[in-house]
């Protein structure tokens, strides 16, 4: 308590140069003064630090630190005396060391949002294309990262450089500099994460067109056209009012899933190969993320996909192969439009009575319990009209992923959600799954 007193006093000392006798003032920061250059950087680093945590906690106490730091920036000699320029140049060498520590460009800026504020995932997301742009990504990243970067970028302004992130020379906006201190806070204490592909570090001058999963090979057009019809019946499905339509969108949905994924597994074998296992970061959103993430595992079980919540970056890593990763990601998708059409409705139907946050997440969690029910049951069927061809094959998947896993989570724990449950949510959730039609993701073989 002492402590965080001493801090309080320190940055309204700072903020106030006239009431204190020595201080990082900007005439101070002039090389020729009686500190050198490296301790007026130092001061204005601790004065940024000290900005960023009233940013965060207290963001109506950060406006006087904020106008201080800009009066530095105003009388700066050389940019790196520039509290600006500081602090873009550290959030793009934290973006940097994120990447080759398992961080993507999405989840980094997904878990912004939900650990930090939504403005500042906004200007962090601006920060990674001006990453991007001085690491010449496009030239040099894989596809699946340019699709992040670009998905990142649609509907908001590029910014013009580092300068376009937080205006140098003491003109960066206060409501910037509170996006900006935040976002450095946040990326400055991020933990690692599990490396699912190669870093920057180890990508080559040019780029390659692949997905991180696996490079081109022969019959991809045939998986690539396959995964379009599904997903071109599964939208049909989802957006349909009538269940009857819906139902014969998806059951032609799971047909082609059931009956490609186990022919890709029987193809893939009888080449007499290696088999390709590989992770994928599934973004989960609140609410409930929990919840959502529960349903996700029941699917990804269903599909011999191992699945491992990250509560921090509020996502799922799947390791499976990557048929069976893109048929968990689509049923996914699928059911949980289903669910939370269908929690809704029962909302709306019962006037509001059923919309508390306790029974959506009994609601939710029925629903994915249920759904594993199905899953597993619709697997077993499946399996069973193949015949014993597919047990050695499902057995050597199973040493492979669980190898992969293994090397990329060999510390992980489990734990059970224990609580106590809206009963009118469970039932609810129980019935909604029961009705919910499944586009054969649960097969994934």
């Amino acid at each position: 308590m002492g402590q965080d007193g001493r801090q309080r006093r320190e940055a309204r000392r700072r903020a106030h140069p006239r009431t204190s006798s020595k201080v990082s003032t900007p005439h101070e920061a002039d090389p020729s003064a009686d500190i050198g250059e490296a301790e007026a950087q130092q001061q204005i680093i601790a004065l940024i630090e000290t900005a960023a945590r009233f940013a965060q906690d207290a963001p109506r106490g950060a406006g006087p630190l904020i106008a201080h730091l800009n009066e530095i920036g105003r009388s700066a000699p050389m940019q790196y005396l520039d509290p600006a320029a500081l602090v873009v140049n550290r959030v793009l060498s934290c973006i940097h060391a994120a990447y080759e520590h398992g961080w993507q460009p999405s989840d980094l800026v997904h878990a912004a949002r939900r650990r930090a504020t939504s403005p500042a995932a906004a200007w962090l997301a601006e920060a990674v294309s001006v990453e991007a742009d001085r690491s010449k990504a496009d030239e040099r990243a894989p596809q699946h990262w340019l699709d992040q970067l670009d998905a990142l970028a649609s509907g908001r302004p590029r910014p013009a450089g580092p300068a376009g992130l937080l205006e140098t020379g003491g003109r960066a906006t206060e409501t910037r500099w509170v996006n900006a201190l935040v976002a450095i806070r946040f990326i400055s204490v991020i933990p690692r994460s599990d490396l699912l592909v190669p870093p920057p570090s180890q990508w080559g001058t040019t780029h390659h067109a692949t997905s991180p999963a696996r490079p081109r090979q022969q019959g991809d057009d045939r998986h690539d056209k396959t995964l379009v019809k599904i997903r071109a019946l599964l939208a049909k499905a989802e957006s349909s009012d009538f269940a009857a339509e819906a139902e014969a969108f998806t059951a032609k949905a799971q047909d082609l899933m059931t009956r490609y994924s186990i022919d890709e597994a029987l193809l893939a074998d009888g080449g007499g190969g290696s088999i390709d296992v590989s992770g994928v970061r599934v973004l989960v959103h609140q609410p409930y993320a929990d919840e959502k993430a529960a349903l996700l595992d029941v699917i990804a079980r269903a599909n011999r996909v191992r699945a491992v919540w990250n509560d921090f970056a509020s996502c799922v890593t799947l390791v499976g192969v990557p048929t069976d990763l893109a048929q968990v990601e689509m049923l996914f998708t699928s059911t949980l439009i289903q669910a939370t059409r269908a929690m809704t409705q029962v909302g709306e139907k019962s006037g509001g009575r059923d919309r508390s946050v306790s029974f959506r997440k009994a609601f939710l969690t029925a629903y994915a319990y249920r759904i594993g029910e199905r899953l597993s049951m619709s697997s077993a069927e499946a399996e069973a009209s193949y015949g014993t061809d597919l047990v050695p094959v499902f057995e050597r998947q199973a040493v492979a992923i669980a190898e992969e896993f293994e090397r990329l989570f060999p510390h992980v724990t489990t734990r059970s959600r224990r609580g106590s449950f809206d009963a009118r949510g469970w039932h609810a959730g129980t019935r909604a799954a029961d009705e919910a039609v499944l586009p054969a993701g649960e097969v994934g073989a």
